[in-house]
C-alpha cells in the first residue's frame, strides 16, 4: 500500500515537501525549484529512494489569500505513476506580531496513470515565532472512498549564527491500518539545516518515520539544492 501533504509553509529545501507561500510583506509572484536526493513526504519516500525534480510558482494577495501550483517525479513501482502535481489555495491571517493561524485547500493530483489516487487535503496550522502546530483532514486519502486520514505535527525553526537555518518536526500519521499490519498510525520526523551558497540553498536533513520492515520510511539523509524565483 502506498503511504502518501500538506502544510502551509514547509520544512525547508527538503524539508521540501510541500511548496512555501510567498512571503507575506512582498506579495505577488513567486516561484522555487528543487533538485533533491529523495522526495521525502511525511517520512516516506514517494521517489523509491530516487532523486527528484520539483519546483512551483505561487501568487499572493494582500488580503492574505495565496495560491499556487507544484510539481514533482514520482515513483511509486506501479509502472505508471510518474508525477504529483498539487493545486492549492490558502489563507494567512496575522493574530499579532509573533502569531499567525493559517488555512490551506490542496488538490493533489497524479495525471495519466495515477489519477485513481488523486484526492484532497484541508490544512490549518498555527504559528508562533519558531514554533509551529499544524492538522490536516482527508476525506478520501489517497483516492480511497472514505478512508479518513488526520495529520497532526509540531515544528521547531530558527537561524543558527547568520546564515544557517535550523528546522526539526515531528507528525502523527492516522488512519485505519496505514502502517500495515492493523496499525492505525505512525509517527515521522525531519531535522535538517539550510545554507545559502551563491544564491542556492543547499539542505540537508535526517527524514524518517517508525514503520517497521519499510525501506521507504526508514532513517535516512536527504540532500537538496533549491532556488527561489
Amino acid at each position: 500500500m502506498r503511504i502518501k501533504h500538506v502544510f502551509i509553509g514547509c520544512v525547508a529545501a527538503v524539508l521540501t515537501c510541500i511548496p512555501a507561500f510567498a512571503d507575506e510583506d512582498d506579495g505577488g509572484f513567486s516561484g522555487n525549484v528543487t533538485i533533491a536526493s529523495d522526495y521525502s513526504f511525511r517520512g516516506v519516500s514517494q521517489t523509491n529512494l530516487l532523486p527528484a525534480i520539483q519546483g512551483g510558482f505561487d501568487y499572493e494577495l494582500d488580503n492574505g489569500f495565496s495560491f499556487g501550483t507544484w510539481a514533482s517525479n514520482v515513483n511509486y513501482g506501479d509502472g505508471g505513476t510518474s508525477q504529483e502535481l498539487d493545486l492549492y489555495v490558502g489563507f494567512t491571517q496575522s493574530l499579532n506580531d509573533t502569531t499567525s493561524v493559517s488555512f490551506s485547500l490542496v488538490q493533489l493530483e497524479y495525471p495519466g496513470d495515477g489519477e485513481n489516487l488523486d484526492y484532497q487535503e484541508i490544512g490549518a496550522s498555527l504559528d508562533m515565532g519558531s514554533i509551529s502546530l499544524g492538522f490536516v483532514y482527508s476525506p478520501s486519502y489517497v483516492g480511497v472512498n472514505d478512508w479518513q486520514f488526520n495529520y497532526l505535527s509540531i515544528g521547531y525553526g530558527t537561524t543558527l549564527g547568520e546564515n544557517v537555518d535550523f528546522s526539526a518536526s515531528v507528525g502523527l500519521n492516522s488512519a485505519d491500518d496505514i502502517a500495515g499490519e492493523g496499525e492505525d498510525s505512525y509517527i515521522d520526523y525531519s531535522v535538517g539545516v539550510s545554507v545559502p551558497i551563491s544564491g542556492i540553498d543547499l539542505g540537508l536533513s535526517v527524514v524518517g518515520t517508525n514503520i517497521e520492515d519499510n525501506e521507504l520510511g526508514e532513517g535516512r539523509l536527504v540532500l537538496s539544492l533549491s532556488k527561489s524565483l
